[in-house]
């Protein structure tokens, strides 16, 4: 079952950002990733920064399931563990999120900032270290 969770958490980081949302500041959407992962709210997460048009609902419902199994308590610490600047607004970052009860879980996003905001053109979530580090 993990290495099923494990693969369809990593095809996270293949979905095209066509028609997703542009944050207005790096700020908001530090915001927003934060407060839904630390939540657990991962369908939103997934929705927001691009997943919506790749999964059905019952397909996101499904992947909300096998991460809140994964990480069954709510996530009270969040923090940028690795960032990249990358050339013209492009950066690279790694936030990880824990809570006291050693439930881990990592995020990575390639980020563009642009005239009009923030644009994550993609993103991974998983429950190891090693795939988000391999993005570096």
């Amino acid at each position: 079952m993990f290495r099923f969770l494990a693969a369809v958490v990593l095809c996270l980081s293949s979905l095209p950002a066509a028609a997703d949302e542009v944050f207005s500041t790096y700020a908001d959407y530090e915001a927003f990733v934060d407060t839904k992962m630390k939540n657990r709210e991962f369908s939103n997460v997934i929705s927001r920064l691009g997943g919506a048009d790749e999964y059905t609902p019952q397909q996101m419902q499904v992947l909300q399931g096998q991460l809140r199994d994964r990480v069954p308590y709510y996530l009270t610490n969040a923090d940028v563990a690795k960032r990249v600047e990358l050339e013209n607004g492009f950066a690279q970052e790694m936030r990880i999120y824990w809570n006291d009860k050693n439930s881990y879980l990592y995020y990575y996003a390639l980020l563009h900032q642009r005239d009009d905001g923030v644009m994550v053109l993609q993103f991974s979530i998983n429950t190891r270290a090693e795939p988000i580090l391999a993005k570096f």
